[in-house]
């Protein structure tokens, strides 16, 4: 089962800190790598370097993934493979030196591909790897690897037949079942000591559990499925074409257990160890953007811990820099109702509400107002008439009326008292059924501001009230 992001339970973990034990998703570690200055994101808490898992937990089991192996194999890189394969079975005649050359250097690099594909699918990479990948000079090295692996374990073989047949069947069961670790030992860390070392071999067994079994039974199985292919396709073929296929059918299979041996090590990559690629890296952001989108990520890490001081700390220093941006002055105000900092909210909350309706998010404003206890006191006219606004469409009409009620004593140069006064109307119609009320602000309006650009709006409203009236 995949590992869920610490902090957003719905999200899966793409990152995962040691030290720390948390996991996290993208959205806690925003941008990419090349936002970091290590190249490689840290620890919103120890601020140490994270290991990337996004692809190892997001992994289906082992047992789930039969048809991938399968197309695995035909990706043009290990196309190519086959082509090489094929075409060096058709170029050998005969035993001569350059034809047995040949053939070894064609085994090597298949080989050579084949632990790569381990190592690239161990790593995190479901893409296969680009036939020029294999082309790296390591090719005669692991051969020979190989090779001494076949040497020792058959030098071992030949000592065992001393002590009986029993000693001997038993020793060849063990080798066939380690065999696929020893391979993928052998791709993973390049050493043929570690490869033919019984204790790191039964160690990655027991780290696999028991998919390996499964591993080892899929493995013989395809392992097997040439030599069943040529039976059934030997007589319907000409003499020529037996070993281009023998060559092209080995080739793909290998390749495909390979993949499978690949695989089942990035379902356990982190217990192993290995180091995982990051194929899919986030979206690069410029530094302003990822500036703001980290210090959202870690306040918000932050008071998850409880560390409400730091997670202040973090957004006060980006709002120094950017100190016009909604996300992170929402997120601000929301720390302060978190901690019910009423001396916070008294003194900072009208100037931050005030942000919002300068950067039209009244609505924002007016969610926010209603979420302080006890409401902040409105001392500037407009952050009063435009709250106001945002909660009457919200149908929030006490607070709306609250706010509006007797402005025009506690401002009498409020240039857009008449605006004002004809919405705490419209508020006293609709929230209240009001229409007294309502007729003395339109009367009041219209005494006081004779030359209002609202005449026309008010006198509409004034006739409504007439036709409630007499239709009453």
């Amino acid at each position: 089962m995949a590992e869920p992001c610490n902090y957003h339970a719905s999200a899966e973990a793409a990152w995962h800190c040691q030290p720390c034990s948390r996991h996290y998703c993208s959205s806690c570690i925003p941008g990419s790598s090349a936002n970091y200055h290590s190249g490689r994101p840290d620890c919103p808490l120890c601020h140490k370097p994270i290991e990337y898992i996004g692809a190892s937990n997001s992994a289906k089991p082992f047992w789930q993934m039969g048809l991938f192996y399968f197309k695995y194999a035909l990706q043009p890189g290990p196309l190519t493979v086959l082509a090489l394969a094929t075409a060096v079975s058709l170029m050998i005649s005969g035993l001569g030196i350059i034809s047995l050359a040949v053939l070894l250097a064609a085994i090597a690099l298949v080989t050579r591909y084949s632990l790569l594909v381990i190592e690239k699918l161990a790593g995190g990479q479901l893409e296969a790897p680009d036939f020029g990948d294999a082309l790296d000079g390591n090719s005669a090295p692991l051969f020979l690897k190989v090779i001494g692996m076949t040497l020792i374990a058959g030098f071992a073989g030949y000592k065992l037949m001393a002590l009986g047949q029993g000693a001997l069947q038993l020793y060849s069961i063990a080798l066939s079942l380690l065999a696929p670790a020893a391979m993928i030992v052998l791709a993973l860390e390049g050493s043929l000591r570690a490869a033919i070392n019984p204790l790191k071999l039964l160690q990655f067994t027991v780290i696999i559990g028991w998919p390996y079994l499964l591993l080892w039974i899929t493995t013989s199985a395809v392992s097997a499925a040439p030599g069943y292919l040529l039976l059934l396709v030997a007589d319907k073929l000409p003499p020529w074409a037996i070993v281009p296929v023998i060559a092209a059918a080995t080739c793909y299979f290998y390749i495909v257990t390979s993949a499978m041996m690949g695989y089942i090590c990035l379902s356990r990559q982190q217990q192993l160890g290995i180091i995982a690629e990051q194929e899919d890296d986030g979206e690069y952001l410029d530094e302003a953007e990822f500036s703001r989108a980290r210090a959202l990520a870690e306040a918000q890490i932050l008071m998850r811990e409880g560390d409400f001081k730091a997670a202040r700390r973090t957004l006060v220093e980006c709002l120094r820099r950017y100190p016009d941006d909604p996300a992170l002055n929402e997120r601000y105000y929301r720390l302060l109702l978190a901690t019910q900092d009423k001396k916070a909210l008294r003194e900072l909350g009208p100037h931050l509400l005030d942000k919002f309706v300068r950067m039209n998010r009244a609505h924002k404003a007016a969610e926010l107002y209603l979420a302080t206890d006890p409401l902040p006191a409105i001392d500037k006219s407009h952050l009063r008439h435009g709250l106001a606004e945002a909660l009457y469409r919200q149908q929030k009409f006490r607070p709306a009326a609250m706010l509006l009620n007797n402005l025009h004593k506690e401002d009498r140069e409020y240039r857009n008292l008449d605006a004002a006064y004809l919405l705490l109307a419209q508020i006293y119609i609709d929230g209240f059924n009001r229409e007294d009320m309502a007729r003395k602000l339109l009367a009041f309006v219209k005494q006081k501001f004779p030359q209002s650009s609202l005449r026309e709006q008010i006198d509409t409203l004034e006739q409504i009230l007439g036709g409630a009236q007499v239709a009453g």
